[in-house]
């Protein structure tokens, strides 16, 4: 906690910026609690000795919204918009170049298909630092918050910014991941889907590394994220739940590629 002998002078907007910034730490430690009800501006006063009075002399600059909401829309919109690089891309590479360097796996083909499906689904479960929920936890209340209310009621400018970290995070994955470990792998789109192959596989495997999240966070007796789903004395990966489905949707949507005439191996 911030010692309260000193208090720095700040201007309004650098003291929203402190005090988004101590919302965006309750919300990894604790996550959303079937709102944003927990996400005040006193404790976050408390937190970073800022005066109450500051803190609503700066969060009065709307005559729709009162302070406390005013703050609770920002730090929900930072989170949005600063996620990505803590999720579930970040911790797929991650795993990847962790098995490559200890010689873990021989990564190749169906071998790195299920390591990084993997590696995303671990990044949806594993709590930050032992806090609270983890990264894609978060993600997924904000929006089921948002889908359980009546679509005439929906707050439009929240719904904008899950749109737009929606579309932004779909253009990174695929540049970023999808992209690179097609070529990885050899593969090319089949010549049906294109370059939208990458598009399809990008928003399939989102959907259903949030659907299979959802359910092992809230049954985890089902046993959907390290459970293997079949025995193959030949598998040298676990061949989990998610695994199985990312690799139907790769052979879906993607071909061996041609090289020089032939056949990548």
């Amino acid at each position: 906690m911030v010692s309260r002998k000193t208090r720095p002078r700040r201007s309004a907007e650098e003291t929203r910026q402190v005090l988004v910034a101590e919302g965006l730490r309750q919300l990894e430690r604790v996550g959303l609690d079937f709102g944003v009800e927990h996400l005040t501006l006193e404790s976050a006063c408390v937190e970073t000795n800022v005066p109450r009075s500051s803190s609503h002399a700066a969060w009065s600059i709307d005559d729709d919204f009162t302070p406390q909401a005013l703050y609770q829309r920002r730090v929900l919109k930072e989170w949005l918009a600063t996620r990505e690089g803590r999720s579930i891309a970040a911790a797929a590479e991650k795993a990847l170049t962790s098995a490559r360097e200890s010689a873990a796996l021989d990564i190749r083909g169906n071998d790195l298909v299920r390591v990084a499906a993997q590696a995303a689904l671990q990044a949806g479960l594993t709590p930050d630092d032992g806090r609270g929920s983890g990264v894609l936890s978060t993600d997924m209340a904000i929006k089921h918050t948002l889908a359980s209310q009546p679509a005439s009621l929906r707050d439009p400018e929240i719904e904008g910014w899950v749109r737009e970290a929606e579309e932004r995070t779909r253009a990174e994955r695929i540049e970023d991941s999808y992209r690179p470990m097609a070529k990885l792998l050899g593969l090319q789109p089949r010549p049906e889907y294109g370059d939208a192959a990458y598009r399809h596989v990008a928003i399939a495997i989102a959907a259903l590394t949030e659907g299979i999240t959802l359910r092992e966070l809230v049954t985890p007796e089902l046993g959907l994220a390290n459970d293997p789903v079949r025995d193959v004395e030949t598998d040298t990966a676990p061949a989990t739940l998610l695994g199985v489905c990312v690799e139907a949707l790769v052979e879906k949507f993607f071909e061996p590629a041609i090289v020089d005439g032939d056949q990548a191996p």
